[in-house]
């Protein structure tokens, strides 16, 4: 029975048993910050569990998707090495919230897996909780299973809670199948495999311990669908079951394209085995908008993606390896899940991304370890000390545990514990120098931010009255009273005060500026302002906290309770406004032109211009232009731009974005609608009709970093500047490069560049000829490396003929690939001065690395240098006129 089948099975079967059939939720749990993933099938429910009244059904049956790697639950490390463990898998579940008991349940679970699996009795048992008579008797009476068949089990086993704190827990009752390992007696709990677990929710447990029994008991069960279709198969290991063979027959006709590289079977299975689970674990992540970076889950997915890669090398398979087998995992899971096909260009862009960048960090990693490995005084303990291991992770961004890996695969151990004093150390130590001394910058932000923790600690408060402001309006001043003031050290006071019209920076919109005004004497009349430079937001999501610029002298008028007058600058107000609704607009556009796979992953936004960060591969010329006309098009509309507030569910149900990785509070959220347009959730400030958004003009697209791509832009009054601006740099090209008019520039421009692509072949052609017939002025003979290569060694002229093709750096390196490829059964060293390069045929030394082998030579022969399998180069410290020199080697 496939994989598929057994998930339509399962599903078929519940939905007949009254529950209804929901689709999987995300990977990244949008409402729990106390998961880094999605990792029980369970997770999207616990909400429902702890108030079942709220559940939209009583009866739920879904097959869930699920990471476990990184944070608390994190199998990465076995993976491939054991018969079970992945990174991503599916859980099969079905949960009642007070429409049914334990008993109902057995019932159905026994059902199933007598009719649709059709799993003989003889191969099963079940465990029940020691201490829970009524699950042991219905198995035994209502069931009839015979009583040696149900083993009673302590609660480390057989009892389920939300953690160890408090919460709904109850007793479980778990279904093992005989896996018929002859290794082990029949009552030998190694032999027999968990694929099913029933929980029963009977009991809170309150924060004391006491459990008290729960007014609604719920169910919730889970079976892993990787160890069923083991099961179904006939299979002892889950990789060896239909999905993950589709790939691993993918790893296996690639590697028959490759030169054949000579890997022990164990070995070579255990890399197919981990690039078949991380291809699946990191496709499903990226197609939910996570791309790999150096924290939280974007690290996760970093380390998995890179994991893989290794693997592949390890197998001889050239990168990018994920990319090439992407078709595979479309063929075993694109007909489940459709995300994979309509993300593919997402996915296979990031994958190949990241791999590029994996390869150049290997290569460079790999020469430095390489150079330790060398050191013979180390060679003796071969112990890699936490210092080298911190430089390559913290200096060259080599991960730890590729370093462990890697030097475990050349007999050498890592001193982990060394490492981690060090790492910690210097986590202090940064963390001592952004606290900063006793004066100065950071000494004021360190007293910003001990202000914010006590104000929010005393409950201090404010309302935020600024939506009401028109953006349009010349000017807008509140008025309004101090809650609380305090004086910082350089002059500058921080100040609460409400209502608050200052929008605090937050949502990637910049904070608002303007004036305080307070009057300074009040039989005079005068007036004293503070300048408001910059405003943020306490925790708490609502209290605006107003920074000062010029309160020296003058905290004493800002006492609590005193009436002040709040003045915003509304030129940067109205500014922000423009490019916050821009950034909507270009959110839509992007989706209608790109793709539904594009997703919002940041966002700046200025009053002079924006800055979009967005899931996708590089864009063309024709669809920059297309987003670009797409926006204008929207903002020339003058469509009303609409607020609301509703509940989370109500806007999702209406079909708002949100933006991923944000937390919203499921009782309120603001919805910003351009009318068929856009929709999104949104804090920010925005205009009443779109026309003010007229010029948009995308000034720059590019990368910042696998599968991310940033358009930065002008809109409204900033659109116009720029693009005059435009206008007075082509004027000034044209007068400099002779043009009659900005129109000429581009064959004025393409008249240059062809100039210099013909000087650029002319040189390259020189170059050539000078490295096909410069004549060595000495030849050395000798052999390199373990397999004792003859190898030739060139000493050339300083010739000023020959130099005049280029630089010696240059001229060795042509002259070691021109020797390579001519006389490819020697080794070539070529020296001119300081230069040296070193060429190798791979197909005629395969396995033999010119980069590692002219760093053992630059070991005898003082220097530095490096590169590639088939050619290597560096400078000598010393300059080399005789071949006497170099007759040592």
């Amino acid at each position: 029975m496939s994989a598929s089948e057994i998930r339509r099975r399962y599903t078929d079967y519940f939905v007949r048993n009254g529950h209804t059939l929901l689709g999987s939720a995300d990977i990244v749990p949008k409402s729990d910050p106390s998961l880094l993933f999605t990792n029980a099938g369970m997770v999207p429910f616990k909400q429902f569990f702890l108030h079942p009244h709220t559940a939209p059904h009583k009866m739920i049956t879904t097959v869930q998707k699920c990471i476990r790697a990184g944070g608390k639950h994190n199998d990465l490390d076995q993976v491939g090495h054991t018969p079970r463990h992945h990174t991503f898998f599916e859980m099969l579940g079905n949960f009642s919230f007070g429409a049914y008991d334990k008993r109902e349940i057995i019932r159905m679970a026994w059902r199933f897996i007598q009719e649709e699996l059709q799993i003989p009795e003889k191969m099963l048992r079940v465990t029940v909780l020691e201490s829970d008579s009524e699950s042991y008797s219905i198995w035994r009476d209502d069931i009839g299973l015979d009583p040696r068949r149900i083993v009673c089990c302590g609660p480390k086993d057989n009892f389920w809670s939300m953690g160890s704190g408090e919460g709904p827990c109850g007793p479980s009752s778990e279904i093992f199948w005989d896996t018929g390992d002859t290794r082990y007696a029949e009552d030998d709990e190694e032999r027999w495999l968990e694929f099913w677990n029933l929980v029963f929710m009977q009991f809170y447990r309150s924060a004391d311990g006491v459990m008290q029994p729960l007014d609604v008991p719920c169910i919730d069960t889970g079976m892993g669908l990787e160890r069923v279709a083991a099961i179904m198969q006939g299979k002892t290991n889950n990789f060896d079951t239909d999905e993950f063979q589709t790939i691993i027959r993918g790893i296996d006709r690639l590697q028959q394209s490759k030169p054949s590289q000579s890997v022990e079977t164990h070995v070579a299975l255990t890399c197919k085995r981990i690039i078949a689970d991380h291809l699946r674990a990191s496709s499903f992540l990226i197609s939910e908008g996570v791309c790999p970076s150096n924290t939280g889950r974007g690290y996760v997915l970093r380390r998995i993606i890179r994991r893989a890669a290794r693997a592949g090398r390890r197998l001889g398979l050239s990168s990018p390896v994920l990319p090439a087998l992407y078709p595979s995992l479309e063929a075993a899971m694109g007909g489940v899940y459709p995300e994979l096909i309509q993300r593919r260009d997402l996915i296979v862009d990031v994958l190949q991304s990241e791999e590029r960048v994996f390869e150049k960090a290997l290569d460079k990693g790999m020469v430095l370890l390489e150079d330790i490995f060398l050191k013979a005084e180390k060679n003796a303990a071969k112990t890699l000390s936490g210092a080298d291991a911190f430089t390559l992770y913290d200096t060259h961004g080599f991960p730890i545990d590729l370093t462990q890996i890697i030097a475990n695969d050349n007999g050498w151990t890592v001193d982990i514990d060394e490492f981690d004093r060090i790492q910690r150390q210097s986590r202090l130590s940064n963390k001592m120098s952004w606290k900063g001394g006793s004066a100065g910058h950071d000494s004021v932000e360190g007293e910003i931010k001990s202000a914010l923790f006590e104000w929010e600690a005393a409950g201090i408060t404010s309302r935020f009255c600024g939506y009401d402001i028109d953006p349009e309006a010349n000017t807008h001043v509140s008025q309004s009273t101090v809650v609380a003031c305090r004086e910082l050290s350089d002059g500058g006071a921080l100040l609460v005060i409400d209502p608050s019209p200052f929008y605090a920076m937050g949502g990637g919109q910049e904070a608002d500026t303007g004036v305080i005004t307070v009057t300074e004497n009040y039989k005079s009349g005068a007036l004293h302002q503070y300048v408001v430079s910059r405003a943020v937001v306490l925790p708490d999501g609502q209290t605006t906290v107003l920074h000062l610029t010029n309160a020296a002298n003058k905290q004493y008028l800002l006492s609590a309770g005193q009436h002040v007058t709040a003045t915003v600058d509304m030129r940067r107000r109205y500014g922000n406004a423009v490019h916050h609704t821009a950034t909507h607009l270009l959110h839509a556009a992007l989706q209608k032109i790109v793709g539904k796979s594009v997703r919002q992953t940041g966002s700046q936004v200025h009053f002079d211009g924006l800055r979009f960060d967005f899931t996708s591969s590089a864009l063309s010329e024709e669809q920059l232009r297309d987003v670009e006309r797409q926006v204008n098009e929207a903002a020339l509309s003058n469509a009303d731009i609409c607020v609301n507030e509703m509940t989370l569910e109500n806007a999702k149900a209406r079909g708002a974005t949100a933006l991923f990785g944000d937390k919203y509070n499921p009782q309120s959220v603001r919805v910003v609608e351009v009318p068929k347009i856009s929709m999104e959730l949104c804090g920010g400030t925005h205009l009443r009709r779109t026309k003010a958004v007229f010029p948009f003009h995308i000034i720059a697209e590019s990368s910042v970093g696998a599968g991310t791509r940033r358009i930065e832009a002008v809109a409204g009054m900033a659109g116009s500047v720029w693009l005059q601006k435009q206008l007075d740099y082509a004027r000034a090209a044209a007068g400099v490069l002779g043009a009659n008019r900005p129109s000429d520039l581009g064959k004025k421009a393409q008249r240059l560049a062809d100039k210099a692509k013909a000087e650029r072949e002319g040189a390259e052609q020189w170059l050539r000829f000078a490295a096909a017939n410069v004549q060595s002025m000495a030849t050395h003979t000798t052999v390199l490396g373990k397999q004792r290569a003859p190898t030739l060694i060139h000493v050339l002229p300083q010739c000023e003929r020959f130099m005049a093709a280029g630089p010696s750096t240059q001229l060795v390196a042509a002259r070691a690939s021109y020797l390579r490829d001519t006389e490819p059964h020697f080794v070539h060293v070529v020296v001119q001065g300081k230069a040296i390069a070193l060429g190798v045929s791979p197909e005629n030394f395969p396995g033999m690395q010119a980069g590692k082998l002219l760093r053992e030579l630059l070991c005898t022969l003082p220097g530095k240098g490096g590169g590639a399998s088939a050619l290597a180069q560096g400078v000598l410290e010393n300059t080399v006129t005789d071949i006497a020199q170099l007759k040592s080697l």
